[in-house]
């Protein structure tokens, strides 16, 4: 007589169950991103008539140093409607937080234009 055996071998023992780490809050650090404000904008009309002479400066509000700042001026009329768009660099380019730069942005002195606005954007 012959007689056959067959064993199973055992099943593989359970992975062990990871133990995930309790949740915490943490404050994160400043974005850092850049934020500006426009100084007072001061127009004049050039010495020979033709031009807005549009001077003011822009603050860095933000926590680190900004660079590649461009700002734009525009000469609106009395209802707000944009007679005169200019693009110029303030000096320095590069602004430490709390730090500004100026600028002068040059117009034709449209005899309509009333207002300015100026915006300022940058890294």
């Amino acid at each position: 007589m012959f007689l056959a055996a067959c064993r199973r071998p055992a099943p593989p023992p359970p992975p062990p169950q990871a133990v995930e780490p309790p949740l915490t809050e943490s404050t994160l650090p400043p974005s850092g991103e850049a934020h500006f404000e426009i100084g007072p904008i001061n127009p004049e009309r050039s010495a020979d008539g033709r031009e807005w002479l549009v001077e003011s400066s822009v603050r860095n509000t933000g926590t680190r140093t900004s660079r590649d700042v461009k700002v734009w001026v525009e000469g609106l009329d009395e209802s707000g409607e944009r007679l005169a768009r200019t693009e110029v660099l303030p000096t320095p380019q590069e602004i430490p937080p709390g730090g500004a730069a100026t600028f002068i942005a040059r117009l034709p002195a449209n005899p309509a234009i009333s207002t300015f606005h100026v915006e300022a954007i940058g890294r």
